[in-house]
């Protein structure tokens, strides 16, 4: 067991966000969709986030997430991380104590490619997750959750955990140049087009206290 670090988190770093518009064809067969939330798509866009954290509560980490949209809960549209992965066991086991995240451990590697571009690449046990080609432009500017906000619901041993993260930094327009995913290991995003990618550097991110319930009915969790 590693040592516990309690919420909240402030965290700071780089990263890549790329927004989608998934089809629910997708998200309700490939996206790993949590049970509470399946049939609850509620449209809205999905993100993917590359993440290198050189700081936080826990110690720097790479991260790997997927969030594929918004999702009908309790009378309100949530969004929910459905895949993720963590470089360090101290997040991995944080992350899901802290904010019912299911953090899963994996390998990371950031590559730069020439001043502008950069390769990720993410693997366990030997076998690649995924790899991630990116460019970035030249041209800066803010970047704020309040943009693109992110209200989560997780589902974990048996309660909800309701987290609102905020966080800026300074953007740059980017470009997906070339993805390999291995399906077995992450969701196919590769067959679909990014709507909008932006390298965030530098950021802050704030993980605040989560709002933890627990279910009247387990059953409909």
């Amino acid at each position: 067991m590693n040592e516990i670090y309690p919420a909240p988190w402030t965290l700071s770093g780089r990263g890549y966000i790329i927004l989608y518009k998934f089809p629910k064809s997708f998200v309700e067969k490939n996206a790993n969709v949590p049970e509470f939330l399946k049939g609850q798509l509620a449209g809205g866009f999905g993100a993917l986030m590359l993440v290198d954290y050189s700081a936080s509560d826990a110690g720097p980490y790479g991260e790997l997430l997927l969030i594929p949209g918004k999702f009908h809960h309790r009378g309100k549209r949530l969004n929910t991380i459905t895949k993720i992965y963590v470089s360090t066991m101290a997040s991995v086991e944080n992350g899901r104590r802290n904010w019912g995240i299911p953090k899963v451990l994996a390998e990371f590697s950031f590559k730069s490619i020439g001043s502008c571009t950069e390769k990720v690449s993410i693997s366990t046990d030997k076998k690649t997750i995924a790899e991630f080609t990116l460019e970035s432009g030249k041209l800066s500017f803010p970047v704020s959750t309040k943009l693109f906000p992110f209200p989560l619901v997780q589902y974990h041993e048996g309660k909800y955990f309701y987290t609102t993260f905020q966080g800026s930094g300074t953007g740059k327009l980017a470009k997906l140049k070339d993805v390999n995913i291995n399906s077995d290991l992450f969701p196919e995003v590769s067959e679909f087009k990014p709507l909008l990618a932006i390298k965030v550097d530098p950021f802050k991110i704030i993980f605040p206290v989560a709002n933890v319930e627990t279910p009247i009915d387990q059953s409909l969790s």
